[in-house]
């Protein structure tokens, strides 16, 4: 049986170590930063307009100039407008309401995007008999 000592462990080790020197840096997998979520409002300026008028989404409470988009669900189809939001952070998006189904809830889905952050919020509106 032979005793390892230290003098006969430290030439393996500087081996170990030059061919990890030689190997590269060692990469650590870390997650990507998360992406900051927040909320933002939004109201209707009409939550009950008539067939064949207009409506306005107003987004408030979001990042001076961040990208805004909307979605109307409507029954059979889906609406998307953008906009850029002003320094104070709002915009309105304009919606024309056309022939939508009287009586039938239409939600519409606020996303707002500048860098890393999102807003998101919803409202809805019921379009009814003209």
């Amino acid at each position: 049986m032979s005793v390892i000592t230290p003098a006969r462990l430290r030439p393996g080790l500087a081996l170990v170590l030059a061919a990890g020197l030689l190997a590269g840096p060692v990469v650590v997998d870390a997650a990507p930063a998360e992406a900051a979520s927040k909320s933002c409002k939004v109201s209707m300026s009409n939550s009950k307009p008539k067939q064949y008028s207009n409506t306005t989404v107003k987004v408030s409470k979001v990042g001076s100039k961040a990208k805004v988009t909307t979605t109307a669900h409507y029954k059979t189809t889906k609406t998307k407008k953008s906009a850029t939001a002003s320094k104070k952070g709002t915009a309105n998006l304009n919606y024309r309401i056309s022939g939508a189904t009287p009586g039938k809830k239409v939600k519409v889905t606020v996303t707002a995007k500048k860098g890393k952050t999102t807003w998101s919020c919803s409202t809805s509106f019921t379009p009814k008999r003209k």
